[in-house]
């Protein structure tokens, strides 16, 4: 008995329960289905899919398998041009669908933005230091002016001080924290009242 007639005699046994049997017939065919796969999608990874998807529709379908003179082959060529189809179909949609999004926008270069942030956080940390380095009433007039952005006539009514104390305290501490930031964090800025 030639091979293609034992095909509808593998299949019988396959189907109710011998895994050797439909190992058999996986061997026998899984060449056929790739080469004829491969002619249609034109790449190895995407035929090996289709093999997968073909034998696994076989195995789906096992109770409905036609036999042409005792063969599984045609069958199997159908099934692999109509998955093959399918695919074709599906990647057609994909890329309709796909022409139709609005183009993406440019992403910012995320590392800059980074590196900023290091930079800012290095800094924050070193004048969080260096105004644990100042008095109480220093510490708040730094707050006022350099960070708050107040002006000086306004932090010297908040802080009940003269404008001209005002100025010259901020003056010395603006080149002390300069120097002090440029030394620990040598990109940073210091704020300008």
């Amino acid at each position: 008995m030639n091979e293609e007639a034992q095909d509808s005699a593998l299949w019988l046994e396959a189907i109710s329960g011998t895994d050797a049997s439909f190992a058999i017939i996986f061997d026998r065919y899984r060449r056929l289905v790739f080469k004829r796969a491969y002619d249609r999608v034109g790449n190895a990874t995407d035929a090996e899919d289709v093999v997968a998807i073909v034998f696994m529709e076989a195995w789906r379908k096992r109770e409905s398998v036609r036999f042409v003179d005792g063969s599984l082959r045609p069958w199997l060529l159908v099934v692999t041009l109509n998955v093959c189809l399918n695919r074709d179909r599906t990647n057609r949609r994909y890329r309709r669908l796909l022409a139709k999004l609005p183009p993406p926008e440019r992403e910012p270069d995320l590392s800059e933005r980074t590196l900023d942030q290091i930079e800012a956080k290095q800094a924050f940390q070193a004048l969080r230091t260096a105004l644990q380095r100042y008095s109480a009433s220093d510490q708040r007039l730094i707050e006022l002016c350099m960070i708050e952005g107040l002006t000086v006539s306004a932090a010297a009514v908040a802080l009940d001080l003269p404008v001209g104390t005002v100025k010259s305290k901020l003056s010395r501490m603006r080149t002390k924290l300069r120097a002090e930031l440029e030394r620990v964090a040598p990109h940073s800025e210091v704020i300008e009242a």
